[in-house]
């Protein structure tokens, strides 16, 4: 039996987890999520998880929100450089894997039980096709799987910072009223949790529509805008908060579009992220679908691409541990 550490680390929590290997597989030994904003760097998070353990973990797996480059990213929200090499030296593993977040989440769609997705267009799926992933949180994150001959190799992608196309008349005031802001608009800032309140405040302020009673002063008082949103979506009196969501998912949709076209992802669609199982009671996706398909002659492909949202808040701990656990067995295989 062995142990190793898997992690997904964001820009505000870190959930980390110790495993043990039986046999062919592994087990979760424990797990603790932790405030990022309480700690000086990532490896002070790591010594306070294995603090409370007397197992030692031979290898390690981090999905980290971010580009990683030679094994190492920063993280412009916290200030932290994540090194696999310092992490490996410091706390005396045979490796450490620094994964992009989004390719943890990838690794781990081969996994992912069938009570953890919705299924949003059954499809057709092709054996071995392309898969890609798309998850809008705090920021827009992409990824993509190819089949390799024996599983599927995720691979990183940051074409969510891709220059964001309107398809209506709509969007196109809503990316002149960003443009203005930010010179170039990305879909990043349209459909992301940054992108929500963009969309608001260009309803209210660029097209003038109307702001119920008390929805400005409860916007201004959330952390988080986009559960007070939905909620007045559903109200009677919800017309902006509604438009606001209407648009967010049309643009997701037709991203997601792009998305199966340029990596041709006959194998299925993921969306994933941990805003949209709370957006479910907006969602709707029989429209979702038909922008999804919006693209000329190519709607007949699009129509057969399996989309599945995955709805457990674990896919990058998973993918994480699943990465650290197959370098664990080449590690053992080679010796």
């Amino acid at each position: 039996m062995g142990y190793f550490l898997a992690g997904d680390l964001g820009g505000t929590k870190a959930l980390l987890a110790l495993y043990a290997t039986i046999g062919q597989g592994y087990a979760l030994v424990r797990e603790q999520r932790f405030a990022c904003g309480g700690y000086d760097d990532f490896s002070a998070i790591i010594a306070d998880f294995l603090s409370d353990s007397s197992e030692q973990p031979q290898m390690a797996a981090f999905g980290v929100a971010g580009p990683v480059a030679d094994g190492r990213v920063w993280m412009t929200n916290l200030g932290w450089l994540i090194d696999q090499e310092a992490l490996r030296e410091q706390f005396q593993l045979a490796e450490v894997l620094v994964l992009n977040d989004l390719v943890a989440v990838a690794q781990a769609v081969s996994i992912l039980p069938p009570e953890d997705l919705l299924v949003i267009n059954a499809g057709t799926p092709v054996p071995h096709g392309s898969m890609a992933v798309l998850a809008p949180g705090t920021g827009l994150g992409e990824a993509y799987l190819c089949w390799n001959g024996r599983d599927y190799t995720p691979f990183p992608s940051e074409g969510g910072h891709a220059d964001f196309a309107p398809t209506s008349e709509v969007e196109q005031g809503l990316l002149s009223f960003l443009r203005a802001e930010h010179g170039h608009v990305s879909y990043e800032l349209v459909c992301s949790g940054k992108g929500i309140p963009n969309i608001y405040r260009y309803l209210t302020e660029g097209a003038g529509m109307k702001v119920p009673s008390g929805l400005q002063g409860a916007l201004d008082a959330a952390m988080d805008i986009t559960p007070v949103l939905m909620g007045q979506a559903l109200e009677k009196e919800g017309e902006v908060a509604r438009l606001t969501l209407e648009i967010f998912f049309s643009v997701l949709a037709a991203e997601a579009g792009n998305m199966a076209l340029k990596f041709l992802s006959t194998g299925g669609l993921y969306l994933g992220g941990g805003m949209l199982p709370r957006l479910l009671a907006v969602f709707a996706p029989k429209v979702f679908m038909e922008r999804f398909i919006g693209k000329g002659r190519m709607a007949g492909i699009l129509s057969a691409i399996p989309i599945r949202m995955i709805t457990t808040d674990r896919a990058g701990l998973n993918g994480a541990a699943l990465s650290a656990f197959r370098a664990m067995q080449k590690q053992q295989a080679n010796r």
